[in-house]
């Protein structure tokens, strides 16, 4: 993650030599959290509320952005019938990350503009696992945790409305993919609407 920072912030500093305008944005989302490629053809999926906040530059129809997103929490249960037993479990999934995004704005020379991206980001993605086991006569309880951060990658399209010379409305859908390990895929998709604030 902290490559990642660096990055950016070179790209940030060599846009202060140019006629650029900064801005500063806040989201929040509304995004599905999707797994596949569990074991057993198990997977996580869950509703989550996803804000975020970046700061960024534009030159001409280009923007660039680096940002801060919860991706906010997932939860799932599972229950597996045994010979001697059963296994069942609840297992919660959070996940939060910094990325850079790359946004062309496509000029309708009105209030109006829409825009597509793309955006890379180093995600923190951490998952817990409440395990209950029977087998016979006993009853064992265990609690497995696993944290890793992963590269992801996404897609954006939305649309900004003029609100004010220096404030616009912002909407827009992405898709991304938030991490992968061991075979099992992290997806992260929704909608988001926020402020931007131009300098």
């Amino acid at each position: 993650m902290k490559k990642l920072l660096v990055v950016a912030l070179g790209a940030l500093a060599l846009a202060s030599t140019a006629q650029a305008e900064w801005y500063v944005q806040g989201n929040l989302g509304y995004s599905k959290i999707k797994t596949s490629g569990l074991e057993d053809g198990g997977k996580i999926s869950d509703k989550t509320f996803t804000p975020s906040v970046a700061v960024g530059y534009k030159m001409a129809d280009w923007r660039v952005a680096v940002d801060y997103t919860d991706y906010g929490k997932a939860k799932d249960s599972y229950h597996y019938v045994e010979e001697y037993g059963y296994e069942s479990g609840k297992v919660d999934l959070k996940a939060r990350g910094v990325g850079v995004a790359a946004i062309y704005d496509i000029d309708l020379n009105s209030a109006i503009t829409p825009y597509v991206g793309a955006r890379l980001a180093l995600n923190k993605i951490k998952i817990t696992d409440h395990i209950t086991e029977k087998k016979r006569d006993s009853i064992e309880n265990t609690v497995e945790r696993d944290t890793s951060t992963k590269l992801g990658y996404g897609v954006l399209l939305g649309a900004s409305y003029d609100l004010m010379p220096n404030l616009a409305a912002d909407a827009a859908v992405e898709y991304n993919i938030l991490g992968k390990e061991d075979g099992v895929t992290v997806k992260q998709y929704g909608v988001k609407a926020g402020l931007r604030y131009t300098f």
